[in-house]
C-alpha cells in the first residue's frame, strides 16, 4: 500500500471517531442554551398559556430586585469560602501526610480521604444537619464541652451559610488532600532536599518550592471546585432551604423559587440562569488564560 494512502487514512481516522460525539455534545450544549435565552426574552409564566417577547425587560428587572442582589452576594460568599476552604484544607492535609506518614499507611489514609466526596450530597446534608442539632447533635455536645453549647448554627443568619459550607469543605477538602498528596509524591526529591540542606524551614520548602511546582494542576483542581460549587442547590436546600430568611439563598435557589416554585415565572428564572452563565463564562475564561500564561 502506498505511503500517501496510509498517511491519508491515518489523518482522517480521528475525525471519523470524533465527529459524531462532538456533534452530539454540540447539540446538547447549544439547544438548551438557545432555548433558555429565548425564554429569558419572553414574559412566560406557568399559570398562563400565552406569552410575549419583552426583550431585555427581565434582565433590567434583575438589577432592581433586592432578593436577586442578595442571592448574588450569597453565591459569591459561598464560592469564595468553599473553594478557598477546600484548597487550604487540602494543602495543609497533604503536606502533613507527606511529612509525617509513610508507606502503605499513607496510601490507606489517602483512600479513606476520598470516601466523603463519594457520599451523595443529600445523604451528607442529612447527616450533618442531625450533627448540628442543638439538642441531640454531636457537634453541640462538643461545643458544650468548651462552654459554647446550645448554639443553633443553622438557625442563625450569621452562621448558617458557613455551617453549610463546612460540609462542602469536609467533602472536597479531604478529596483535595488526597489528590495533592499524590501530586507531591511525583515531585523530584532533589530540590526539596537541597532546600533543607540550606536550612529552609518546612513552610519555606513547600511555600517556595513544592507548591509552586504544582501550581498548574492545583489551579485545575480550583477550576473543578469553582464549577462544582455553582451546583450547591441540593446541599443548601436540604440543610436550610435557603433560610433562615434568605441568608443562605444562592442564585440557583432563587431561580428555582421563581421558576419552579409558587411564582412560576420561568422567563424571569431563565434570565437569571443566562446572566449567571455569561458571568461565569467570562470569569472562567479570564482565569484560564492566566493559568495558561503560567504554564508557558
Amino acid at each position: 500500500m502506498p505511503h500517501s494512502i496510509r498517511k491519508k487514512r491515518h489523518t482522517w481516522l480521528p475525525a471519523v471517531f470524533l465527529t459524531l460525539p462532538l456533534l452530539v455534545l454540540l447539540i446538547l450544549g447549544l439547544v438548551p442554551t438557545i432555548a433558555a435565552i429565548n425564554l429569558a426574552l419572553q414574559n412566560r409564566v406557568l399559570r398562563y398559556s400565552d406569552s410575549d417577547y419583552v426583550g431585555f425587560a427581565n434582565f433590567l428587572r434583575l438589577f432592581g430586585d433586592r432578593r436577586f442582589i442578595n442571592a448574588v452576594q450569597v453565591s459569591a460568599i459561598w464560592e469564595v469560602v468553599t473553594v478557598a476552604g477546600s484548597l487550604i484544607v487540602g494543602v495543609l492535609l497533604a503536606v502533613f501526610l507527606f511529612e509525617r506518614v509513610k508507606g502503605r499507611t499513607r496510601d490507606i489514609i489517602a483512600l479513606l480521604l476520598i470516601v466523603p466526596v463519594l457520599l451523595p450530597r443529600v445523604s451528607a446534608a442529612f447527616i450533618w444537619k442531625f450533627m448540628y442539632s442543638p439538642l441531640m447533635g454531636i457537634l453541640n455536645w462538643m461545643l458544650e464541652c468548651v462552654g459554647l453549647g446550645g448554639t443553633a448554627l443553622l438557625s442563625d443568619p450569621a452562621t448558617a451559610l458557613y455551617a453549610v459550607a463546612l460540609v462542602d469543605i469536609w467533602q472536597w477538602g479531604l478529596f483535595f488532600g488526597a489528590v495533592i498528596l499524590k501530586l507531591l509524591e511525583t515531585l523530584p526529591a532533589e530540590p526539596l532536599e537541597a532546600a533543607r540542606l540550606d536550612y529552609a524551614s518546612t513552610l519555606q520548602v513547600y511555600a517556595y518550592i513544592a507548591l509552586p511546582m504544582l501550581k498548574v494542576p492545583i489551579m485545575s483542581l480550583v477550576f473543578i471546585k469553582m464549577v462544582e460549587s455553582l451546583r450547591s442547590f441540593d446541599l443548601i436546600y436540604v440543610m436550610t432551604k435557603g433560610g433562615p430568611g434568605i441568608s443562605t439563598e444562592t442564585l440557583d435557589m432563587y431561580a428555582y423559587a421563581q421558576g419552579i416554585g409558587l411564582m412560576g415565572k420561568v422567563s424571569y428564572a431563565s434570565s437569571m440562569a443566562v446572566l449567571m452563565m455569561l458571568a461565569t463564562t467570562v470569569i472562567f475564561t479570564l482565569l484560564w488564560k492566566r493559568v495558561a500564561k503560567w504554564e508557558n
